[in-house]
């Protein structure tokens, strides 16, 4: 009888050490990841240096390491047929922004030798290689062990940032690179969200005006982006400043991660004051919009190529309809973020299309979205889609189960996860759908692909 009360007491003492550890992640007060204290040398309000010269801009989505592994695939296929090397900005969200710092943080070997698509797929692949072995960590298993290591972080969204944070800093990836190891010419814009005034807030090599500042052709204030910058200046990201945080807080989606706290130094002019950021997914998910504003902001706009690199997923209108149970608070907590997203998005292209036309501004978009590989099988319109629509051409990646849980490649593809972690067989498919996709669009010579 006397075990059986000693087990009970254990057992108890377990389950308030348990509650203990929920009430301090959730209660205690907020981590601050990084002091800042604003800097004299500024640019002066709309004199932000503008390039005039035509942008190339790349924008990679969010969603996960579904979105990394996509956007990677993406910048390769690119590289390949001779455009991400003139790519000018690179604005990310979430996921997107893995693959993204790895390009602002590791250089693309020289390959303006070769001339064919053939010969600049072998001077990248190596490149590449080291990129998509990154995107494809497991993240999530390094993230909840960097909060079991420490008690104080158990159950804390805002320490989980900085689980996060420690898990990108791997050699050969993000280890003690900040945003002075940008040094490529690009203008990198990892994009997250204010949850102090509902805006986009970027981290970026690049002076970003502030909103209260005018600007010719500038979106409205309301819908233009915060940074380090304020009315008295515009200001770069700190160039200390971890690139590892700022991917991080770019993929804190709530509640698991964040936010994460800025705490601003007072000066003369400026009161201390704390910002609290988290996922720009929950802003707007393709990192578009960032470049759209960048373009606009200009005192001539300059005609604007955007390749967007599109991971996200979408409320499904039809799948939903014929569904019982959409679990919104359990299973579907996103579906919340997907439905403000949908509304707001067409608001926003509505304002943006009002301000071409009356600005003249050319922006040419050129989307590759993997969720159009499922539309293109069922409109069976385009040659090569025999890999999506049966698994031969898959059993060495996908093993007999995961090709069994679904009827096709198009179906699997379609269904993988958001999160921080992915099976070989699942970024084997985002790799290939890629590659297909930048094909339809830049078909290659028959002669280069010899």
């Amino acid at each position: 009888m006397r075990v059986w009360r000693w087990v009970g007491f254990a057992i108890f003492l377990c389950v308030a050490g348990l509650v203990a550890a929920v009430l301090n992640g959730f209660l205690a007060p907020l981590v601050v990841h990084y002091t800042y204290t604003p800097t004299p040398q500024v640019a002066k309000g709309a004199d932000v240096p503008a390039d005039e010269a035509p942008m190339i801009g790349l924008a990679l989505s969010g969603g996960g390491a579904r979105a990394a592994v996509f956007a990677a695939a993406g910048m390769q296929a690119l590289a390949n047929r001779g455009i991400l090397p003139d790519v000018t900005h690179v604005s990310s969200v979430s996921g997107g922004g893995f693959a993204a710092s790895f390009l602002a943080s590791q250089p693309l070997p020289d390959c303006a030798e070769q001339t064919t698509d053939a010969k600049r797929k072998t001077c990248f692949a190596p490149y590449f290689e080291r990129m998509q072995e990154k995107m494809a960590h497991d993240y999530l298993w390094d993230t909840e062990k960097g909060q079991v290591r420490f008690l104080k972080r158990l159950f804390s969204p805002s320490h989980r940032i900085q689980s996060l944070q420690e898990a990108l800093e791997q050699k050969d990836y993000l280890r003690d690179k900040t945003f002075a190891s940008i040094t490529d010419g690009r203008s990198y814009f990892f994009n997250a969200v204010s949850y102090d005034t509902g805006q986009r807030f970027v981290f970026s090599n690049q002076a970003v005006a502030d909103p209260s500042v005018d600007q010719p052709h500038g979106l409205p204030s309301g819908v233009r982006s915060l940074s380090f910058s304020d009315p008295s200046g515009a200001r770069p990201t700190p160039k200390d400043l971890k690139l590892s945080l700022a991917v991080a807080t770019s993929a804190a989606f709530p509640p698991y991660l964040g936010p994460t706290t800025i705490q601003r130094t007072a000066t003369d002019k400026l009161l201390q004051q704390f910002w609290h950021l988290g996922d720009g997914g929950v802003f707007e998910n393709t990192g578009v919009e960032m470049l759209r504003e960048i373009v606009f902001a200009a005192p001539s706009p300059p005609p604007a190529t955007i390749y967007v690199f599109n991971a996200g997923q979408r409320l499904d209108k039809e799948l939903s309809s014929n569904t019982h149970d959409i679990s919104i608070w359990s299973r579907q907590v996103t579906r919340l973020v997907d439905v403000i997203l949908e509304y707001a998005g067409g608001h926003r292209e509505a304002l943006i299309t009002e301000l071409k036309e009356k600005s003249g501004v050319e922006i040419k978009e050129i989307t590759f979205d993997y969720l159009a590989i499922g539309t293109l099988v069922a409109e069976n319109k385009v040659a090569g889609l025999e890999q999506w629509k049966e698994w031969s051409a898959w059993s060495d990646t996908c093993s007999w189960w995961q090709r069994w849980a679904n009827d096709t490649p198009a179906e699997r593809l379609a269904a993988i996860p958001t999160a921080l972690r992915i099976t070989p067989c699942n970024a084997s498919l985002l790799e290939a759908a890629a590659e297909f996709l930048v094909n339809q669009e830049f078909p290659t010579k028959p002669s280069e692909g010899q």
